[in-house]
C-alpha cells in the first residue's frame, strides 16, 4: 500500500490542492482512496490535543486516532491513499512557539505509526507544500487579521514577522529532513505551481504515476482562498483595533471584504 500524506504547511496552496482533489474525485477514486479534511477531523483533534496539552499519552492518542480512522475505510494491500489536511501538523502558526511546528517530526511519526495496524507493507510519503518565508509570514498574518475570533488579532506585520523568523520555514524543514531521515519527506514550493499543468494538484498526479492520456481527463482549478490586497488587510487591521463588539466587527469586516471583491471584479471586467 502506498500513501501520499499532505500535511500543509498552512497557507501554501492547500485549499487549492484540496479543491483540485475534490473536483477530480471521480477520476481519483478508481486509482486511490481520497481523504480530505472533513473526513479526518478526529485525527486532527488528537493532533490539536497534543499541541495544547502535551501529556504523556498524546502522541499515542494520535496513532490510535489514525488507526481508528483507517479502520473505517475499505482498504486492501494494493489500494493507494491520498490524504490532504494541513491541520494534521497542528494549529496554524502564530509565532507563539519558537518553531512554527515545534513537534512536527514526532507528530508525523505518530501518524505514520497508525498504518502499522495493517497486515501488509505500507509506504507513507509525507508531503509538505512550502513557500518563501516573507510571503508565507505575510499570508499567515493576513489570515489572522481576516479571521473572526473572540479576541481580534491586532499585531502589526513587522512584530509578527520578527517572532515568526526565530525559526524560519527553511530551518524547520531542515530539522524535519534530519529527524525524519529514511522516511522520504517530499516538499514542493508554491512558486512552482504556476508552471505546472495542474498547479497545486500536480504532486498528487505525480504520485499516482498516471500516463499523459490519463492525466488529460483531469480538470485543473484556479487558486482558492487567496488573501486580499495588502491595503485591504491593513484596513481590516484597523477595524480589529477599534474595540467593536464581536458581531459588529464581523459584519464590518464582511462588508469591507465584499466591497474589495466587487472592486476587483470591476477592474477585471474593465480590463
Amino acid at each position: 500500500m502506498q500513501v501520499f500524506l499532505h500535511l500543509g504547511l498552512h497557507k501554501t496552496g492547500t485549499s487549492s490542492a484540496q479543491l483540485f482533489l475534490q473536483e477530480n474525485r471521480e477520476l481519483i477514486w478508481p486509482r486511490a482512496a481520497l481523504v480530505l479534511p472533513g473526513r479526518i477531523r478526529a485525527v486532527e483533534g488528537a493532533v490539536f490535543a497534543h499541541h495544547y496539552n502535551r501529556d504523556g499519552g498524546a502522541l499515542a492518542a494520535i496513532t490510535a486516532a489514525m488507526r481508528d480512522f483507517l479502520g473505517t475505510m475499505a482498504l486492501g494491500p494494493k489500494r493507494r491513499i491520498l490524504i490532504s489536511s494541513e491541520n494534521l501538523l497542528g494549529p496554524m502558526p502564530r509565532g507563539l512557539t519558537p518553531a512554527p511546528y515545534p513537534d512536527a517530526a514526532a507528530i508525523i511519526r505518530a501518524l505514520i505509526a497508525g498504518f502499522d495496524a495493517f497486515d501488509w507493507p505500507v509506504q507513507v510519503t509525507p508531503y509538505l507544500s512550502t513557500r518563501a518565508q516573507g510571503s508565507w509570514v505575510e499570508s499567515l498574518w493576513a489570515h489572522q487579521i481576516r479571521k473572526d475570533q473572540m479576541i481580534p488579532f491586532t499585531e502589526d506585520l513587522e512584530s509578527f514577522r520578527s517572532r515568526m523568523n526565530r525559526v524560519t520555514q527553511r530551518e524547520q524543514l531542515a530539522i524535519l529532513h534530519r529527524d525524519l531521515m529514511g522516511i522520504g519527506l517530499v516538499t514542493q514550493d508554491v512558486s512552482e505551481f504556476d508552471g505546472l499543468p495542474f498547479g497545486a494538484g500536480q504532486p498528487f498526479l505525480d504520485f499516482l504515476g498516471l500516463t499523459p492520456a490519463q492525466r488529460a481527463a483531469f480538470r485543473p482549478v484556479g487558486r482558492r482562498n487567496v488573501a486580499p490586497p495588502r491595503a485591504v488587510t491593513e484596513a481590516l487591521l484597523q477595524l480589529n483595533r477599534q474595540g467593536l463588539g464581536e458581531e459588529a466587527l464581523a459584519a464590518a469586516k464582511r462588508a469591507l471584504l465584499a466591497a474589495a471583491e466587487r472592486e476587483t471584479t470591476s477592474e477585471k471586467d474593465e480590463a
